[in-house]
């Protein structure tokens, strides 16, 4: 008997295992058989015998083909013929021999599709026909991820759209697809990538750091939910590749991709007379791989080499709105379209008021009022003649406005990307017992991109190199014995600039009267640099920032495995150690204007052109920062069994053990710089603020980081010393609620992480499998590295202020209503000078701040399934997935009023009032999964493989990313269990179908003419392509304002909508005169009319993500066309492509701000693209 069944392999999960039991006859074990192993490809064997209760083993099998071959005194020899081994699979197969000559071979066939056996673990496998025929824009290979089920390909985190145009990741390719999923009912970030099976991962925004060769892929292989505890360190998915070996014959290939504009659709979205986007793509390269064909290394050593190279350029014609020389005069007259009387514009949303003229009143809902401006025109003698001078050097002069795109400028810079990709790996066996191999990838990428919308002439510059390489040893003391060692390392930098063509930031600046505390002093450059202007109102906005990152990712991995066989137990026990540092200087300041300083303060008119012109601020932000994390990673250890308990049961357990080490910030190297070590992180569960490395007094050092000499006024706090009218405190004194950490760093590690796994896998009959499985499993890597550096310049450094709500009457710097700071030094009082602010307790300290206790987020995680196979090369598989996770981040601004009332002061009803509200993570969430996934695969033969994915599942959450910038906000941070909702990933049905077909056409097919020539034109044609069906994205219908005064200013949208009525029936109201659009429609997605805004102190009856866009679909299809040269193997192959087949338009989600009524409930974008077409031509041989 012949059984041949699928299992994880446990140790090496980019290889496979192969196991089984050799019996005679009758069922009795034979130990000491000989048993034999053949890569197909290579010739290379490896060789083992039974032990004592018949069981062998083989691990650390590179995938590929293979034949077994068992032999045993006095009884037949059994051939196994060609099978296939796939990535992080064990197959199982059981021998039975009859006596009989040895001499005498028995030939039996394993089937090419395995039951998984022995494992209770989650995952499909991508094999390479699929690889490499499916379309995929921009041959990403992420855009195969969402064929697995349980995959989910909404992203809400700010990585959704990878390292495109540099950043902190490996840049892709413009213009191409990527994926950044979520899986099982995790976060977005919470994945982690292998490339044969060693680290290649960026741990700042979680996605891979250099990306694979789609030619030089072999398959892979998504795992979840495994019963291993050796895999087990994200809560969501690791994603293994596997690059191709070399065989003993020579295999390669080359190929080129084109995509231009003219074969592409318009885009919906676009406005009429408007033109698409002209672009230019054309991907390219080739790979080889065979045999090192010298003496000393023949049959033994082998190479695969591919290279690919992308160029990308894309003339732009951004249509831009900039202020016209009226405006910059300051007449505002056009904004009233209904009219003035005596002065007053008749519509008061149309109406700006002078903020210098703000006083307290009573008969005001906000407690004070302003005088308008008689008939929107601005003194002359108010307006800052210095940044209308900024305005006139940097932004170019309007032309003639546009209403059809609002606009009145046209930023013509180019876009541009090169890109090289360079990936060589050796494969090399010492005997029978040693095995290693090496691989080394490499990109080499440059982006030149104008900040698509704003100022023209802005362009940023990123060069991206990134390393990916390393090795892995394979031992094998005895038949039941092996280690296998790993190292890796892991390096991406990006060398980012973004400056102004033909601009001399520093006379501008100096002209326009900046202080150099805001404007200039950077570390990152020697001179000034260009503020970005945010103007609101759909005005062009842009700075300039410098952020050479040397480190966005550099990591070291160190990993021993070792496997041992005893009688009917495998045991595997092991650990790793993964290092990660970061750094990243950079240098950048802006400064926000809005309508708030210029409307009536109740929210009616205003302009924040108005205001930049009155030189009344908003918010202002500066970073100048030297960005250093101290080492870090990830030690882990595991112990693993599995069990073969009958013939028919296995069972597998193990425990893990995960130590998540925080890099601390900063260096010692960086004592007395800007963002160094010196810096600090409030509490806000205990009050303080704790410094993680304390600095010198301010008399001594003379400059930030410092701490400043101070007094306490009458309340007890802080303020700057005065000798006049008080004694200071002794240099060096810290202000109350400041505490110093004696260990010199913020984090504290966790190190109760024990993760228990239980699995098991039972067979019934030959076709059937059912199994179960549970464990406990950390998400180590989530937001940790971003998180670390995230208090960067924080005081008693001024490397990061952020001041937000400025100039709002009744507040610290409007607190009689007329406001007080202005545009040239925005963070007066706040790090002027050069020295910090007396206390870390003020506007200037708002920042991305964290709990010192943080702790990774956990999840319980199980399933159960049956798996039966229909046929020899396919199977059908049902399963219950479900996750609770617990210790999830809840991001958001903390410190705000623990209620909501409509009295004013909330800062003085928050927990700490001396603290400000600020944004701050904690691990205090919950979020759970339950899905059912079922998949039908057929493997590739006879001409035709398809993959059928379907997942019916609810994900809910409270927060669904990091920062408060993830996805949907929690309503109140105190009380996260009342934004329990659809998590922002959720979609309830998801349906995938790829399929790969060769047409049954031409000699030897099915249909054939009997005629060489005519069957050579008929036939070769192969169709390829990807059916995605699923539920609409979620969305929140919110209120952008502060509405239920908890002094959450510095973050709109927590603020839910009131639901009055049935969104998705009647139609929205009239406007202008034409009927109201039915709901559901482009513009009227839901019907506005169902929502209120809360009453003002009060939530709104909502809770996030309630809502979903339009359900999506859309069919990707190619085409190919072989010729054969020579013979089957060599071949010419064109290839044509399209995205998007039918150029479906799906809306995308719609604007659902109730505070903004011009837009609320209008769909603006699509939720996919055009019709894209690629063509191809490939060389194979």
């Amino acid at each position: 008997m012949l059984v041949l069944s699928a299992t994880s392999a446990f140790g090496q999960l980019s290889s496979a295992s192969l196991n089984g039991v050799v019996r005679d006859s009758t069922g009795a074990v034979l130990p000491n058989a000989s048993v034999v192993l053949r890569n197909a490809d290579t010739g290379v064997e490896r060789n083992t015998v039974s032990n004592g209760v018949g069981n062998y083993v083989f691990t650390d099998i590179p995938p590929g083909r293979y034949t077994l071959k068992v032999t045993a005194p006095s009884f037949t020899t059994k051939q196994v013929s060609e099978f296939v081994l796939a990535v992080n699979q064990t197959a199982t197969i059981d021998v039975s021999l009859a006596p009989g000559a040895q001499a005498e071979v028995v030939s039996v066939e394993a089937t090419s599709e395995q039951l998984q056996a022995s494992t209770a673990e989650l995952g499909t496998v991508i094999a390479t026909k699929q690889v490499n025929d499916l379309p995929l824009n921009g041959r990403n290979f992420t855009q195969l991820l969402s064929l697995t089920p349980g995959v989910s390909p909404i992203s809400v985190s700010q990585n959704n759209m990878g390292g495109r145009s540099g950043g902190f990741a490996a840049p892709i390719a413009e213009g191409s697809s990527f994926s950044f999923p979520s899986i099982n009912g995790a976060t977005n970030r919470s994945n982690y990538f292998l490339t044969d099976g060693m680290n290649n991962f960026a741990a700042f925004l979680s996605t891979y750091a250099v990306p694979p060769i789609i030619d030089a892929i072999q398959e892979f292989k998504v795992v979840s939910h495994a019963d291993s505890a050796e895999f087990s360190s994200v809560l969501g998915g690791v994603v293994n590749v596997v690059t191709k070996s070399g065989s003993n014959q020579f295999h390669g290939s080359a190929w080129e991709y084109l995509r231009n504009d003219a074969f592409d659709s318009r885009d919906a979205f676009l406005l009429p007379g408007n033109k698409k986007p002209a672009f230019r793509q054309n991907q390219f390269g080739a790979s080889i791989g065979g045999p090192v064909d010298l003496p000393t290394l023949r049959n033994n050593t082998f190479f695969y080499f591919a290279y690919q190279g992308f160029r990308y350029s894309q003339p732009i014609s951004a249509n831009i709105l900039v202020p016209t020389a009226t405006q910059l005069a300051g007449d505002f007259s056009a904004l009233c379209t209904a009219g003035f009387t005596n002065g007053v514009c008749n519509n008061p949303a149309q109406q700006i008021y002078n903020p210098f003229t703000t006083a307290r009143s009573s008969s005001s809902s906000s407690g004070f009022t302003r005088q308008p401006f008689a008939n929107n025109i601005i003194t002359s003698n108010l307006i800052d003649s210095r940044l209308v001078g900024f305005i006139q050097k940097v932004y170019p002069p309007a032309g003639a406005y546009n209403a059809a795109t609002n606009s009145n400028a046209v930023d013509t810079d180019p876009n541009t990307q090169s890109q090289n990709e360079y990936n060589v790996r050796i494969d090399h066996t010492f005997g029978q017992k040693d095995s290693v191999w090496f691989r080394y990838s490499r990109i080499e990428s440059t982006v030149v991109s104008p900040n698509n919308g704003n100022l023209p002439g802005l362009l940023k510059n990123d060069a991206i190199p990134g390393r990916n390489w390393g090795g892995n040893w394979v031992h094998t003391f005895s038949p039941s014995l092996q280690l296998q060692a790993l190292y890796s390392r892991t390096k991406v930098s990006d060398n980012g600039v973004t400056k102004m063509k033909g601009v001399d930031a520093t006379a501008v600046d100096q002209a326009a009267g900046f202080s150099p505390d805001f404007a200039s002093n950077f570390s990152g450059t020697s001179g000034w640099l260009l503020p970005s202007l945010g103007l609101g109102n759909n005005l062009v906005s842009g700075g300039e920032i410098i952020q050479k990152t040397p480190q966005a990712t550099d990591n070291h991995q160190f990993s021993l495995t070792l496997t041992k066989l005893k009688g009917s137990h495998t045991f595997t026990m092991g650990g790793s150690y993964i290092t990660s540092v970061f750094s990243s200087p950079i240098s950048y300041e802006s400064l926000g204007f809005s309508s708030t300083q210029t409307n009536d303060t109740n929210g009616n008119g205003g302009h924040s052109l108005a205001s930049l012109l009155l030189g009344v601020i908003d918010n202002a932000n500066r970073r100048n920062v030297n960005e250093k994390t101290r080492l870090g990673g990830l030690v882990s250890g595991f112990f693993q069994d599995s069990w073969k308990a009958t013939s028919s049961l296995t069972v597998n357990y193990g425990l893990r053990y995960d130590l998540t080490l925080i890099p601390p910030y900063g260096t010692i190297d960086t004592i007395g710089q800007q963002g160094g070590i010196e810096t600090g992180d409030p509490n806000y569960t205990t009050g303080t603020y704790v410094l993680q490395y304390p600095p010198p007094p301010c008399s001594v050092r003379g400059v930030a980081p410092c701490i400043p000499s101070i007094m306490l006024d009458a309340s007890g706090n802080a303020v700057a010393c005065n000798p006049a009218t008080q004694p200071c405190l002794p240099p060096g004194t810290l202000p109350p609620h400041v505490v110093v950490d004696p260990r010199g760093r913020i984090s504290h590690n966790t190190y109760t992480n024990f993760g228990p796994h239980l699995g098991f896998a039972y067979r019934l009959g030959e076709s059937m499998v059912l199994r179960g499985g549970a464990g406990v499993v950390y998400d180590n890597w989530a937001a940790v590295s971003q998180m670390s550096q995230n208090i960067e310049g924080d005081w008693p450094g001024i490397g990061q202020l952020i001041a937000t709500s400025l100039n709002k009457p009744g507040t610290g710097t409007a607190p009689n209503g007329p406001p007080t700071v202005t545009a040239q030094n925005p963070f007066a009082g706040s790090g002027s000078a050069g020295i910090p602010a007396p206390t870390p307790f003020n506007s200037g300290g708002v920042n991305w701040f964290y709990d010192p206790n943080i702790k990774n987020a956990y999840a319980y995680q199980f399933n159960f399934g049956i798996q039966r196979q229909l046929n020899s090369t396919t199977t059908v598989t049902g399963s219950y997935v479900g996750s609770l996770t617990h210790r999830a981040n809840i991001g958001g601004m903390y410190n705000t009023a623990l209620t909501p009332s409509p009295a004013p002061n909330p800062q003085s009803r928050a927990l700490f009032p001396y603290m400000i509200a600020s944004f701050y993570d904690r691990s205090v969430g919950f979020a759970d999964y339950h899905a059912f996934q079922m998949t039908l695969n057929k493997r590739f033969s006879s001409g035709l493989a398809y993959q059928v994915a379907y997942t019916f599942s609810k994900a809910l959450d409270e927060n669904d990313g990091w920062f408060g910038a993830e996805g949907k906000n929690v309503v109140d941070p105190y009380y996260p269990r009342a934004s329990l909702s659809p998590a922002g990933y959720d979609l309830p049905h998801i349906l995938t179908v790829n399929t790969v077909y060769q047409l049954p056409i031409g000699q030897g097919e099915r249909f054939s003419t009997k005629s060489h020539a005519v069957d050579y034109v008929l036939g070769h044609w192969q169709v390829n392509g990807i059916l995605t069906v699923r539920s609409g994205q979620r969305y929140s219908v919110t209120d952008g304002e502060d509405q239920a005064n908890t002094g959450n200013t510095g973050w709109a949208g927590y603020e839910q909508a009131n639901l009055v009525g049935d969104p998705n029936s009647g139609s929205c109201p009239s406007q202008n005169g034409l009927p109201g659009l039915p709901a559901h429609s482009r513009g009227c997605w839901f019907n506005i009319s169902a929502f209120a805004k809360p009453k003002f102190g009060t939530y709104g009856n909502l809770r996030p993500d309630a809502f979903q866009a339009q359900r999506y679909w859309n069919i990707d299809f190619s085409i190919f066309r072989q010729f054969p040269l020579w013979n089957e193997s060599r071949h010419l192959e064109f290839r044509a492509e399209a995205f998007n087949l039918f150029n479906t338009v799906i809306f995308g989600t719609p604007h659902s701000d109730i505070n903004s009524p011009s837009n609320f409930g209008l769909v603006t974008s699509a939720a996919n693209s055009a019709r894209v077409m690629q063509f191809g031509l490939r060389l194979v041989f």
